[in-house]
């Protein structure tokens, strides 16, 4: 492979995370067609993707070699923790970074594998909600931890609107009292985690003052399933019982 094939890799390895680039690969190995090979893009990708695709398809000039090669470049970026990417909500500054709603957003419809999240508060129309839904259509695995102490109207909202997901509150394991569940992180694949003070709610992501740090790394993102795993095993979360109908 010649340097200018391998200089045009670079923009579709910057554009896209790896599990997309995984996705690219496997509808390329199967026809080589670069329109087949985006459409389960974001929209907002897909044009620049799709141009990027053609090019090194035309440099490389084979659909296989094209997809083994993404596939590695995939591999490499899971091995190599990204710095933190800052997230915001709020009013919208020239310059912001990344926003508190895009990055739940992508993140949830990039999922593969399962979505763990934590909130004190939430609603069925909110965008992070929506996600869920669209994950749980994938059959992905679904976790959500929710308040039951303060909000168990929210958690109730949530476990209807995603029926597919694992819905638990934090207790006391003493005397099975509701306690205060207020973290609010979300963990994609047990690769990137989100740990921020929004509610996954629309107020929170969009109209509050909130900061929050995204860390591409699966040692970190694993930490957090790990906790909320011994958690669980421990007695501490349990699933949010529905009431029966009267």
């Amino acid at each position: 492979m010649s340097a200018a094939g391998l200089a045009k890799l670079e923009p579709l390895g910057e554009l896209l995370a790896p599990t997309e680039l995984r996705r690219v690969a496997d509808s390329l190995a199967i026809d080589g067609v670069a329109r087949r090979a985006v459409r389960t893009l974001a929209p907002e990708k897909r044009v620049a993707a799709e141009e990027h695709v053609a090019a090194v398809l035309s440099a490389f000039g084979s659909r296989e070699a094209v997809a083994a090669t993404l596939r590695v470049i995939a591999s490499t970026a899971d091995k190599a923790p990204s710095p933190p990417t800052l997230v915001w909500s709020g009013p919208q500054l020239p310059g912001d970074s990344v926003r508190t709603t895009a990055a739940v957003v992508r993140l949830i419809d990039d999922a593969e594998v399962s979505v763990l999240a934590s909130t004190y508060s939430g609603s069925a129309s909110a965008p992070f909600v929506q996600a869920l839904k669209r994950a749980a259509q994938r059959r992905l695995e679904i976790t959500v931890v929710c308040d039951v102490s303060q909000r168990v109207d929210c958690a109730e909202a949530i476990r209807d609107a995603v029926p597919r997901a694992r819905v638990l509150g934090l207790h006391d394991t003493d005397t099975g009292q509701p306690r205060m569940q207020h973290s609010k992180v979300l963990v994609i694949d047990d690769r990137a985690a989100l740990v921020t003070s929004a509610n996954l709610s629309y107020a929170a992501v969009e109209k509050n003052l909130e900061a929050g740090v995204l860390v591409d790394d699966s040692a970190f993102a694993s930490q957090i399933t790990r906790r909320f795993a011994d958690l669980l095993a421990a007695g501490n979360l349990r699933d949010l019982v529905r009431e029966p109908a009267r």
